[in-house]
């Protein structure tokens, strides 16, 4: 992996393609064209807020991030109600993976060829849909696991389909000089909805179901239902994105489009390591959170509002180091993204041992802190190192790393269920800190801003 860096590589002064490509354009940054003073102190952390129409962006993120939260805590709760299985866990990683790996490079095309703000819009009222329909079953009382894995199924061709939309959007609102504090931002929204939602719902539901079971959850699914249907509407006052969409839409076309992103990866050394560490980290650092209701459950003895609670305090964590990210700046990304890692990587490896229930909430604030540093810089570094014209494919091939990595979730709740969770989770751990260590001595990652 050395062999593709062999110089300091920063965004702004790169020409050689194999390399990379530069992400800044020669011409004046928006700043210089609005006659803005760049923002200094406090008010930097807060700089694409400036931004009308990042503003309503990121307001409907916090209504879509949400739903999503409290759909982490709910969905999970129930599989492991009705079934009592690791496997099933991984199982529903499982159904929301297959269709983000098989489909994400179709997402990818869909960002770079029709209206994302669309694409965005039309997803959340599906999820909203979805939603509404897993509440029907539920109250009907004929819920069963199957639905809510088809509901994952669902919901991961979406994402799939979505994501790269999404993403892609970010740097068209605010300009890349601005990306880094965008992203930042909106990692802040989706934190302080994993910091209240997860503990709100399972407080909701222990008061509307006190005993066990799944009793009072279709409740849960229509307000989940309802944030992603608010979340459209608060994409309404976006701007349509500046590329004319003239060429007419054909099989051929697509395949073409998927084609040349893939080329594009390929002779991009630099976005195509970083796709392939992107893809390395997460295989490691996801499976806990799937297998999290039943450690909850069977390791640490504590219910469903526990469970919402643990999931929450991960977004104390993530929030700070959310704001650090949009305050950081554009310097020695790759350093602070691989530290990141490794912090992670030995948090769960103390997560995978503590039995302890306030251990394990002080565990989990480090993990949500060093999570989020680790998959927000990995973000922000692919998109500044690529393309505008190449963006939302090189985003679904970011995606994709998610939907394999649903495979070895499922893998790790297969071995949990035979050697336990804690066993499982920490062998996890000890591959993730191995990796890291050689991509820090190994590799220039470090060096790229």
């Amino acid at each position: 992996m050395k062999r593709y860096f062999s110089q300091k590589i920063k965004p702004e002064n790169l020409t050689d393609p194999e390399i990379s490509i530069s992400p800044f354009p020669s011409s004046k940054t928006k700043y210089e064209n609005n006659q803005q003073i760049p923002p200094t102190g406090i008010w930097k952390t807060f700089d694409s807020l400036r931004v009308p129409e990042y503003r309503w962006f990121v307001t409907a993120l916090m209504s879509s991030f949400a739903a999503m939260n409290i759909q982490m805590f709910i969905r999970g709760y129930l599989v492991f109600q009705l079934t009592d299985s690791y496997a099933y866990l991984g199982a529903l990683s499982i159904a929301q993976g297959l269709p983000m790996l098989s489909l994400s490079m179709f997402g990818g095309v869909l960002a770079d060829s029709v209206q994302k703000k669309y694409v965005v819009q039309v997803g959340q009222i599906v999820n909203a849909l979805n939603a509404f329909l897993i509440a029907f079953w539920i109250f009907s009382d004929l819920i069963m696991v199957q639905h809510l894995l088809a509901a994952a199924f669902i919901q991961g061709t979406v994402m799939a389909l979505q994501q790269p939309s999404r993403q892609a959007l970010t740097p068209e609102i605010v300009g890349l000089e601005r990306l880094t504090n965008a992203l930042g931002l909106s990692m802040v929204g989706l934190n302080i909805n994993r910091l209240i939602m997860p503990a709100l719902a399972g407080s909701i539901l222990a008061i509307i179901n006190p005993e066990e079971g799944i009793g009072g959850a279709e409740y849960i699914y229509i307000v989940m239902g309802a944030f992603y249907l608010f979340a459209s509407i608060l994409m309404i006052p976006v701007p349509k994105s500046s590329r004319k969409y003239k060429q007419k839409r054909t099989i051929h076309n697509s395949l073409k489009e998927l084609r040349d992103g893939m080329l594009y990866v390929k002779n991009n050394s630099t976005v195509r390591v970083l796709l392939i560490t992107n893809l390395l980290i997460v295989s490691g650092s996801m499976p806990y959170q799937i297998l999290l209701p039943g450690i909850v459950d069977e390791v640490l003895g504590v219910g469903k509002s526990g469970l919402g609670f643990l999931m929450s305090l991960q977004g104390i964590g993530s929030i700070f180091g959310s704001l650090f990210i949009a305050s950081m700046g554009t310097k020695k990304r790759g350093q602070m993204m691989l530290y990141s890692g490794l912090l992670l990587s030995i948090s769960l490896l103390l997560f995978s041992i503590s039995t302890n229930y306030s251990l394990t909430a002080g565990i989990l604030i480090i993990v949500g802190l060093s999570q989020i540093g680790r998959m927000s810089l990995g973000n922000i570094l692919i998109q500044s190192y690529s393309e505008d014209e190449y963006r939302g494919r090189v985003m679904a091939l970011f995606y994709v790393s998610f939907g394999i990595s649903m495979f070895a979730t499922f893998l790790l709740g297969i071995i949990a269920s035979w050697i336990g969770p804690q066993i499982a989770i920490g062998a996890s751990s000890i591959w993730l800190l191995i990796l890291i260590i050689y991509l820090m001595i190994k590799t220039e990652i470090p060096k790229l801003d």
